[in-house]
């Protein structure tokens, strides 16, 4: 999946008003197989695995495994200076074609802070812009996701001087392609539904989101390892991916709104049995139906699903399920029961009531 095609580009201005070309990790695999990466990268972004594959790929071709010990350095940023960072720079491999050096966060480049050496170690890196020659080393610099947001003027200026690429979240059809790709290198089979249902309950694209690459990996490494089958089926998605409250409030409120109290009950029977189970279910219920509210609301100002999630930044399908629920409702009928949770909830935290007892009596309740 991580090969050449098509290109995404994005830009910034920087300080000085240019505009300036971002380049994405198609662009660093198209320039790295062209040799056009030179002795000095910026990776940065929302997608730490995709800087830790890039990271990867420079080292396996540049290092010798059996001496990654040697001529791989990996530096902390946030406590290493920058003539530590020259000096490991400077110095030539012992038996690799290159050292590699990974500077991880270096702080001037995400805090303003003063540093001795920074100045003459952004001098350095910008005369190895593009060129491959001019050093024993290939520095990297790399600014993880959560420090991305807050790159200073001297990041900037880093960024600016260096082959510089920008890991930011995957479009629709290469998330496929990475989904895709890896459940078939496990030997299993995943259609296109369950494909699209894997994106829709992880909530990849829904603003704010935090949910990357590197939970995605890891999500599916346990449905490929959990699947008896050749194939990938939706209930094991919802069940691996799912969490067990979200399980159990997304039958609950089916049963609610089919009216389906004994089952309904059941559930809540089973939630009982779990140790403080009640007290987070109630709490996912509010949530639940707060999101039921807000879509009648927003379908009266016809709005399409997509649009309302994307207004309230609730994943997509939570809000499906949220909207599906809801037109089994009246508007009155959720804000009345909304206003119940609220005060089953200011009852329980007062000890008036028994967080069990609550929320049985919730379900007795909402029970069409």
């Amino acid at each position: 999946m991580l090969e050449d095609g098509k290109i995404y580009v994005l830009e910034y201005v920087g300080d000085s008003g240019s505009k300036q070309i971002i380049m994405a990790y198609k662009d660093f695999a198209n320039d790295y197989k062209s040799g056009e990466i030179g002795s000095a990268v910026v990776l940065y972004g929302a997608e730490d695995f995709l800087m830790n594959w890039a990271v990867e790929k420079i080292a396996a071709d540049n290092v010798d495994e059996e001496y990654r010990n040697i001529d791989y350095r990996v530096l902390n940023g946030e406590e290493t200076g920058a003539y530590d960072i020259l000096s490991e720079a400077r110095a030539y491999s012992m038996f690799s074609p290159k050292r590699v050096v990974v500077i991880k966060n270096y702080l001037p480049m995400f805090r303003k802070t003063a540093d001795a050496g920074m100045e003459e170690l952004a001098d350095y890196v910008t005369g190895l812009s593009g060129n491959a020659d001019e050093s024993p080393a290939i520095l990297v610099f790399v600014i993880e996701s959560d420090k991305s947001p807050n790159i200073t003027s001297y990041g900037k200026q880093i960024i600016k001087n260096c082959r510089s690429y920008e890991m930011g979240k995957l479009e629709k059809p290469d998330l496929s392609a990475f989904i895709t790709k890896r459940v078939r290198s496990k030997g299993k089979i995943i259609s296109s539904r369950e494909l699209h249902h894997i994106i829709d309950i992880s909530g990849y694209f829904n603003r704010g989101s935090t949910y990357s690459l590197t939970q995605l990996d890891s999500d599916l490494e346990k449905l490929t390892g959990a699947s008896g089958s050749d194939t990938i089926e939706s209930s094991l998605i919802d069940e691996i991916m799912m969490g067990e409250g979200d399980k159990f409030v997304f039958d609950l409120v089916d049963a609610l709104v089919a009216g389906k109290k004994g089952r309904a009950l059941e559930i809540a029977e089973t939630i009982i049995r779990e140790e403080d189970g009640s007290m987070a279910v109630l709490a996912l219920l509010g949530k639940q139906f707060e999101i039921m509210y807000d879509s009648l609301e927003l379908t009266d100002k016809g709005m399409s699903m997509a649009q309302m999630a994307k207004a309230t930044g609730v994943n997509e399908y939570r809000f499906k399920k949220a909207y599906t629920a809801a037109m089994r409702y009246s508007t009155e009928k959720i804000k009345s029961l909304l206003v119940y949770l609220y005060n089953l909830d200011r009852d329980i935290k007062s000890g008036d009531i028994d967080k069990d007892a609550a929320l049985e009596l919730f379900v007795v309740k909402a029970a069409r």
